[in-house]
């Protein structure tokens, strides 16, 4: 179970647009009973029923009572065991429409265009990079002292 995603300063009135967005990672359904979310201030919200994989739940302000703060705000969510299994928070002043995204999400998100996988984790690396031209250096430069040696000898003359 992660927080996916949580909306602290709506376009307009807070109380009407905020929402705090859960989403079920697991490949199975997750029964939230015991399970709760807290915010910055210590209000928490005692959550209910289940959740199908791979599946969201939209909290609202008015379902959780939770008013989330416009300038900095931290979400938690507790099992029924009370283990802290995911926070998600900022820092400074939200953007007005601007939601908090969950970064391990965003991050997945990202590394797939059009269902394919970016190859920009296929760059080579500067270790390689540089192995590469050192390498190319030495071979050219042999090729260099081959030719005046060439030369040298049909001009039997020393050239270098």
């Amino acid at each position: 179970m992660l927080i996916k995603e949580f909306l602290p300063n709506p376009v307009g009135a807070d109380k009407d647009g905020e929402y705090i967005k859960l989403f079920n990672d697991a490949d199975k359904a997750v029964n939230l009973a015991g399970w709760k979310i807290k915010d910055a201030s210590g209000k928490a919200f005692n959550l209910s029923g289940s959740l199908e994989s791979k599946k969201e739940l939209i909290l609202s302000a008015s379902q959780t009572k939770i008013s989330l703060n416009n300038n900095g705000e931290t979400i938690s969510l507790f099992d029924a065991k009370g283990v802290l299994m995911d926070e998600l928070s900022y820092v400074g002043v939200a953007e007005e429409g601007k939601m908090v995204m969950n970064q391990k999400l965003v991050q997945i998100k990202s590394d797939l265009q059009d269902g394919q996988i970016l190859n920009a984790g296929f760059a080579p690396s500067a270790a390689k990079t540089i192995g590469l031209s050192v390498f190319l250096g030495i071979i050219l430069g042999l090729a260099a002292v081959y030719v005046i040696l060439q030369l040298e000898r049909k001009l039997d003359k020393n050239l270098y």
